[in-house]
């Protein structure tokens, strides 16, 4: 009888057990529908071919061949190069207290119907996104400016709160093909504070004072495994990509001042106003005086230097 009498209560209690549980459900992600930052324009793709001649084209790497030989830089499969980017986009995104910024590439790729017989090409749009911490941006590009004493290559690893393919994408020519590339991303993102790749930013000051060098890629924490770029780039069967080396041979090239807007997230602000929508966050409440944001060890937070 005792043992019945047990058996009842712990049968009855349970279930008032379990319902008494808090239900507690974890932050998302709020992002702003408006991007703040929109460039491309100014980018320029250069590489060195094998015959030595360092040679460019408009947003885009040419692929790595001898330079006189037009017929191969024309192929289809070659005229969108090793790789390129249409486009750079940053949305603000709020989670929870911490100010995030999503910087989606933009890019053309393509492939062959049939890959064997090498027929049927064709190119399609496709992108790259990652999510960071916006403070850990502001303070790589700020220890990348306070230690560029010789203009060398500096390899800045970013630590990402997530970060995905897109595979393809319609053609941004308005503002509801914008619309349409952040419900994908909206659609896919979970915030991992554990996540296991970087953003690897390459930068280096260009062939003048108003220009800058860089590089964007995805990069595992510990394996050499490479994402967000349209090829890898090997030499001696390594991946180039995270190395100073990289620009021995090739990088980017774009307009230093487009480039640093990134930091900029205001930048969007009279647009918001002007379409009535809420910004993700209040004015000031994005303190740039914080003394822990400001501290050394917060510098160096989520951040890895080569």
């Amino acid at each position: 009888m005792l043992g019945f009498m047990r058996y009842f209560l712990i049968c009855f209690l349970l279930p008032l057990i379990s319902f008494a549980q808090p239900r507690d459900n974890r932050e998302l992600p709020i992002f702003e529908p408006v991007p703040y930052y929109n460039a491309g324009d100014s980018l320029v793709g250069w590489s060195l071919s094998s015959d030595g001649q360092w040679i460019s084209s408009p947003n885009t790497i040419p692929v790595i061949g001898i330079s006189r030989n037009e017929k191969f830089y024309e192929r289809e499969e070659n005229s969108i190069g090793i790789d390129n980017i249409q486009k750079l986009i940053a949305y603000k995104v709020k989670y929870g207290s911490d100010t995030l910024i999503c910087l989606v590439k933009v890019y053309t790729d393509g492939q062959y119907r049939y890959p064997n017989r090498k027929k049927g090409w064709k190119n399609f749009t496709a992108g790259y996104y990652w999510i960071v911490r916006y403070r850990d941006l502001r303070n790589a590009l700020d220890y990348y400016e306070e230690n560029d004493t010789a203009s060398e290559a500096f390899v800045l690893r970013i630590k990402s709160l997530e970060g995905k393919a897109i595979k393809e994408i319609d053609d941004l020519e308005d503002e509801d093909d914008m619309r349409e590339l952040l419900k994908q991303i909206q659609a896919t993102t979970i915030i991992k504070p554990n996540y296991d790749r970087n953003l690897v930013l390459t930068i280096q000051k260009g062939s003048n004072k108003d220009f800058i060098r860089l590089h964007l890629c995805s990069l595992h924490v510990i394996f050499s495994d490479v994402e967000g770029v349209r090829k890898n780039f090997t030499k001696r069967g390594r991946s180039v990509y995270g190395s100073v080396r990289l620009f021995d041979y090739m990088y980017f090239e774009m307009d230093r001042k487009e480039f640093y807007n990134i930091l900029d997230l205001d930048a969007n602000l009279d647009q918001l106003l002007e379409e009535e929508m809420m910004p993700v966050f209040d004015s000031g409440s994005r303190s740039t005086s914080d003394p822990l944001l400001d501290s050394s060890e917060a510098k160096m937070d989520s951040l890895d230097i080569d």
